[in-house]
């Protein structure tokens, strides 16, 4: 495979359109001395390992009180905020919204492509709502992704519980569960 890379209309959703007047000028002077710089124009991907350095550097500077884990939850829930206001995203959004929970995590592959050129994913369902996850790559912070799945499953209309139930530094297993399906 090519270089992983993150394409730039999720760097524009997360950055630009959900967290927007939150990027502090201190904030992007760390992101552009790591390699993302919001004042200029968008490269049309960046590196993984870029990605990763932004998103932790994100949940420093915007959520200090809390534990890592918990601010990539949540900047993870906010990527997706941002990127349904982005023309791709707002189509993904649309779709998770009319498949529905079990049909938008077998599309968990083409989903995350939309937005990246790397994420491979493999859904074994338990039971009726109750779903495992496996994804090749998620870095070091599989609550980044977490987040960003909670997010996606509320779009369908249920309320979904995120476990992580392994991750080697890369590749992650979630339990996605919900409550109650959508009529």
């Amino acid at each position: 495979m090519s270089e992983k890379v993150v394409f730039n209309h999720t760097i524009d959703g997360l950055f630009r359109e959900a967290l927007g007047e939150r990027v502090t000028p201190e904030l992007k002077v760390r992101l552009k001395a790591a390699g993302l710089n919001l004042d200029a124009k968008l490269l049309p991907a960046y590196p993984f390992d870029t990605w990763m350095k932004v998103l932790e550097l994100t949940c420093q500077e915007l959520f200090p009180a809390l534990p890592m884990d918990q601010a990539m939850f949540r900047v993870g829930e906010s990527l997706l905020d941002g990127y349904q206001k982005t023309f791709l995203g707002r189509a993904v959004l649309g779709m998770v919204r009319v498949l529905g929970p079990r049909r938008t995590l077998v599309r968990a592959t083409q989903n995350f492509r939309s937005g990246n050129n790397y994420t491979e994913a493999k859904v074994t369902e338990v039971n009726v709502n109750v779903h495992d996850l496996w994804m090749n790559e998620v870095g070091p912070w599989p609550t980044f992704t977490a987040g960003i799945i909670h997010a996606a499953m509320k779009a369908t209309g249920v309320a979904p519980r995120i476990d992580i139930l392994q991750h080697d530094g890369h590749a992650c297993t979630f339990r996605v569960s919900w409550s109650a399906e959508r009529g």
